[in-house]
């Protein structure tokens, strides 16, 4: 099917055409037979399989064409969405990379359309998906620098309050974060400062945008600056105040990977040997981000580890990644917190509860907690859930 499609674009191609039908979307702009339900956006990502032999062109490609679908839709509310739905359909780079692809989107969207703070909410995309949608929402923020700055802090935690749901609300607060970093050249001092000016509810929300970016820096990716500092999380995290420890550390591992990708609970705690307290449990946390992108893989080598250890493990857990599954799903999410080391359970529940009544704007509390058998970790999950418009430090 893929092959075919690549084909007949190729053959587009050489009429000369293809920008025009990779833009025109599915119905009268072209054909739709063998694109699947997401005929637009199939049409003009599939375009780009001719640039997959040249990894720095096949990634312009997706940017641009992503760009391309959602200046004609006019609507990138509800054209992300459509966006991540088909990336998850398909698979491979283009799902896997679609957060960092979008934020160069989310910033030339937002000067095409000359976006001001005022207007964000309305281009957000509705949707809680972590991928392309989040990637794209952070661009805007970024490219929003000069006027949340002009804003002053409050004004821009008010920007975010407007948002949709607490999933959007937290996004927007990381995306201030990224925006602050590059404000600021990849400095880590000014950004984390202005970070705080936004007051306890959102400071350690934007510090995990603000690190999240320099990371992203660290390793040359996204049209950022290297920065000429600290490049080795050990020595920044370490210089942190407690309250940005953990927003530290949470992506220190996910931009600039170790040789060797712990796969185990063992291999884990062996990128944090020689930490101890909060820096310890901030490393575990950010090893435990990249073990996998399946949540129940996460749990199962977090199962692998003991009390403190176990716990900090499970908040690495990539709950987002089921933001668009059924309940039952998130449900058998948390249950598997009952695999974990008992000394860790409490914390399991109660972290799990708060991520997942996230992800459902408050709709896990009763749906779903109700559904544990015990009356204890009922308790640990709805007091967790009941804390979820607080700050969450740790979270995709």
């Amino acid at each position: 099917m893929r092959f075919s499609a690549v084909v007949v674009l190729a053959a587009i191609a050489a009429a000369g055409l293809v920008a025009t039908s990779a833009r025109a979307g599915g119905g009268a702009g072209g054909p739709s037979f063998g694109y699947g339900p997401y005929v637009r956006e199939a049409r003009a990502f599939l375009f780009c399989h001719a640039f997959d032999k040249r990894p720095a062109r096949y990634r312009t490609c997706l940017s641009d064409q992503a760009l391309a679908l959602v200046l004609k839709t006019h609507n990138p509310a509800r054209e992300l969405p459509r966006i991540d739905r088909y990336a998850h359909s398909v698979g491979g780079f283009l799902d896997a990379n679609c957060h960092l692809l979008m934020h160069p989107v989310g910033r030339r969207y937002a000067r095409d359309v000359h976006l001001t703070l005022d207007r964000l909410r309305d281009y957000l995309p509705r949707t809680n998906d972590p991928g392309c949608s989040a990637g794209f929402a952070h661009g805007m923020i970024m490219e929003l620098g000069p006027q949340i700055v002009r804003m002053g802090p409050q004004g821009a935690a008010a920007a975010c309050r407007r948002a949709s749901t607490r999933y959007q609300r937290y996004s927007c607060v990381h995306g201030l974060g990224h925006a602050y970093m590059r404000l600021f050249s990849e400095t880590v001092e000014p950004a984390i400062a202005a970070c705080s000016a936004l007051g306890p509810a959102d400071a350690a929300d934007c510090a995990q945008g603000a690190f999240h970016d320099y990371w992203i820096a660290a390793a040359g990716l996204d049209q950022t600056h290297r920065p000429q500092a600290m490049l080795n999380p050990r020595k920044l995290c370490g210089e942190q105040k407690e309250q940005f420890v953990r927003a530290c550390w949470y992506r220190a591992f996910l931009e600039r990977p170790p040789k060797r990708v712990p796969t185990t609970g063992r291999e884990l705690l062996a990128l944090c040997r020689g930490l101890d307290g909060l820096q310890h449990e901030g490393c575990v946390t950010g090893a435990s981000l990249i073990v996998s992108p399946d949540p129940f893989d996460q749990m199962h080598t977090c199962s692998e580890l003991r009390g403190e250890d176990g716990a900090a493990c499970v908040r690495g857990v990539r709950v987002p990644s089921v933001a668009l599954s059924p309940l039952r799903v998130q449900v058998r999410l948390v249950k598997t917190c009952a695999g974990v080391d008992h000394a860790a359970q409490r914390d399991c529940y109660s972290w799990l509860g708060k991520a997942l009544n996230v992800i459902r704007n408050g709709g896990f509390t009763g749906p779903g907690c109700s559904e544990l058998v015990f009356e204890k970790t009922r308790a640990a999950c709805t007091a967790g859930a009941r804390s979820y418009d607080g700050a969450l430090e740790t979270f995709s």
